[in-house]
């Protein structure tokens, strides 16, 4: 130890009294620095480089919009990139990347060196892009900016509806489908009250500092009609979803409403309706509901499609076997979805068609009919059971997630923001 002590005092005496000559022959000291320990070790700093590790200050960035109409062909030559080069990074690109499906409004950058521009960004998504980089060979990559998660709470009365509500707390609507979603078999959203309370923790997503919508809906407590449900979100790589405090899924075999959101009901289930075209009085087994043209119609649970066609009064009509005991009808749709035709596997959620007025109908709306063991029966008043709950083995340890969200969900009042996730 004396040893070491000794030969940094000699270092530091020696570096004191070295000599720098001067160009005139005379001698001068050098006292601008003074040597230290913590000088000697230092190590340079790693340059620093944006989102996309590209090193700040290498290059001029230009950072724009797509307009209507422009490609990357487009955008390249107004950087002075040649027809060569463009086309090369358009056949590289084969395979890794669409670059067919640029969107007005997405940004890219353009990234300028000495000779020019040698870089461009694509922008695809809040958190998704894609890197050409021509600077030596052409390179290209897809990359993705990472997400903070924030968990958030919010809480609310319901005086007119659930979206105002949930509006009036400054929340996203997309609060309001996810939560739709949740509770779409326990509660009926057309039957809420003034009154009804919900609470719910979930996530906020923010990628560079900037908002991009809410996430996952972690716990959620709804009171309706004095009944109280709370639903706790689980995953541990083996099962996943929704489900109440027992374990039980809160997911039935089929989904009630076909849609990402509840439309309205124009006309119910019925064995005696007017119909409206026809003025004669005939049962109307299916529940029409009205939405804009081009609405997304879902499948309400897994099965295979057994017909798929235009079929009269019916319209365009599709038909999915769920199983041996249950099956269901769209009728009136614009068109089907890519993919959908007789024989087709679908799984719950896909969307299989889009509202139109197809066939005998007064406006654009899906009749949505739902059969048990080949009988018609109501689908607004149905209750299927439950899905698989949580898994025996998996169930000690969903309990313990529970408690950890009730705490958060009788914690949320706090205020906005919880903590971190």
């Amino acid at each position: 130890m004396l040893k070491k002590i000794a030969t940094v005092a000699l270092l530091l005496i020696i570096a004191g009294f070295f000599l720098i000559r001067s160009g005139k022959g005379t001698i001068s000291y050098t006292t601008e620095e003074k040597i230290t320990i913590q000088n000697l070790n230092e190590i340079p700093a790693i340059p620093a480089t944006d989102v996309y590790g590209f090193i700040a200050g290498d290059f001029r960035v230009v950072e724009e919009r797509i307009q209507r109409n422009e490609s990357l062909y487009i955008i390249l030559r107004r950087h002075d990139v040649s027809p060569e080069m463009i086309h090369q990074i358009q056949q590289s690109a084969r395979g890794v990347v669409n670059l067919n499906r640029m969107i007005p409004g997405q940004r890219y950058r353009v990234y300028h060196g000495e000779e020019g521009a040698v870089s461009f960004v694509w922008r695809r998504g809040s958190t998704d892009y894609t890197v050409i980089d021509w600077s030596d060979d052409i390179q290209i990559r897809n990359g993705s900016i990472p997400v903070e998660t924030k968990i958030s709470a919010v809480s609310g009365v319901i005086r007119s509806s659930l979206a105002n509500s949930i509006s009036n707390e400054g929340v996203s609507q997309r609060l309001v489908v996810e939560l739709a979603n949740i509770y779409a078999w326990t509660i009926d959203f057309y039957g809420l009250r003034s009154g009804d309370q919900y609470r719910a923790v979930y996530e906020d997503r923010f990628v560079e500092g900037e908002y991009v919508g809410i996430g996952r809906i972690k716990a959620a407590e709804f009171e309706h009609r004095g009944n109280i449900r709370r639903a706790y979100y689980f995953d541990n790589g083996v099962q996943s979803g929704y489900f109440d405090e027992e374990g039980n899924s809160m997911r039935r075999a089929m989904m009630r409403v076909p849609f990402e959101y509840n439309p309205r009901i124009s006309s119910g289930f019925s064995h005696s309706r007017l119909h409206p075209i026809l003025n004669q009085r005939r049962p109307h087994y299916g529940t029409d509901y009205a939405a804009p043209t081009g609405t997304q119609i879902l499948a309400s649970g897994d099965g295979v499609v057994t017909e798929a066609q235009y079929r009269g009064g019916n319209g365009n009509i599709v038909q999915i076997r769920h199983n041996s005991v249950y099956r269901t009808a769209y009728l009136h749709m614009s068109r089907f979805a890519s993919g959908i035709r007789a024989g087709v596997e679908v799984k719950q959620g896909q969307v299989i068609g889009y509202v139109g007025q197809t066939g005998l109908a007064t406006g654009p709306h899906l009749c949505y009919r739902l059969y048990k063991n080949n009988s018609p029966i109501n689908s607004v008043r149905y209750d299927f059971p439950p899905s698989e709950g949580v898994n025996g083995d998996h169930l000690e340890q969903y309990l313990a997630e529970v408690e950890r969200l009730d705490q958060m969900l009788n914690d949320q009042l706090r205020g906005p923001e919880l903590a971190l996730y």
